[in-house]
């Protein structure tokens, strides 16, 4: 059993357009389970397929990223048809992909593992060493010879790193590149930036904003909108949605201290914000209803 059988439900909570393909939660061959001590993946690895479109397969990685034109399972790089296009997830595997990490430098493991971050060219690759059955690996449907990443799949994928974290209880270090990894590779390179480094620093940097924008609302703030709104979709136990950051005297307030709760703080990134958008959907419509009533 891994985590990551709870993947496909956590990003659409979040908002994500999740697949999956035919068989994702077994392992693609026998046997073939991650090799970490707690039987999760290490970490995240980004890859590109090094082409402008591909359809996604259980062979080369565990998910995929791309514009998907009017539900095609082909996922493709560009908007070349102008309208019906959407960015979309699909999760091919829940252990590991028989071709994905490869080979690499054993020692960039240990960094991950350790929390620290990852940056540039690391050693030489670890004889007879391959990171296949350690790292979640995310192939982005993207040429790597210096196009950018659309920015809605831009977008998606720093919310589907963000609830990788929430999920595996990972952090922004947890997220390396094939180029970290290896120095044979140069992904994930956006040529929004100079080199697959940059790259990666940047979707570091993003999911970091995009979790404080999340999490760090405070009890206050969440306590306020549960208790208050009427929205379909949001009711529920504030407490649930609530962090303890000492604004709110629950014991005073609801008569049960804090941690006493069977659900306080319970609540995950991706919870959070599917509540937030039908919040905001719900008071976009309810607006509307008043304006088209005049």
């Amino acid at each position: 059993m891994t985590k990551l059988w709870d993947l496909p439900t956590a990003l659409e909570l979040a908002g994500v357009t999740v697949r999956t393909l035919d068989g994702w939660e077994g392992p693609a061959d026998p046997g073939y389970y991650w090799r970490e001590a707690d039987g999760e993946p290490a970490g995240h690895m980004a890859h590109h397929t090094a082409s402008t479109g591909y359809t996604p397969n259980r062979d080369k990685a565990n998910g995929w990223a791309g514009l998907s034109y009017k539900g095609s399972d082909r996922l493709y790089q560009e908007r070349y048809e102008g309208d019906g296009y959407e960015p979309v997830f699909v999760i091919a595997n829940a252990y590991p992909a028989p071709i994905s990490a490869g080979a690499g430098d054993i020692n960039v493991l240990y960094k991950v593992r350790a929390g620290e971050c990852v940056e540039g060219r690391q050693g030489p690759d670890t004889p007879d060493w391959y990171g296949n059955t350690h790292y979640y690996s995310t192939e982005w449907v993207l040429d790597g010879t210096g196009s950018p990443v659309d920015e809605a799949v831009w977008e998606m994928m720093v919310l589907a790193c963000q609830v990788q974290n929430d999920l595996m209880e990972w952090n922004s270090c947890n997220h390396i590149g094939h180029g970290h990894h290896t120095r044979r590779k140069i992904d994930l390179w956006n040529g929004m930036y100079n080199d697959f480094d940059e790259t990666i620093m940047a979707l570091r940097t993003d999911m970091e904003v995009f979790a404080v924008w999340a999490n760090d609302i405070t009890d206050r703030t969440w306590k306020t909108w549960f208790d208050d709104t009427t929205v379909l979709g949001t009711q529920g136990d504030s407490r649930y949605y609530s962090k303890n950051d000492g604004s709110v005297d629950w014991e005073a307030e609801t008569g049960v201290a804090w941690g006493e709760g069977p659900s306080d703080g319970r609540a995950a990134y991706g919870e959070k914000i599917h509540a937030l958008n039908v919040g905001f959907t719900g008071f976009a419509t309810s607006i509307q209803k008043i304006e088209d009533s005049y």
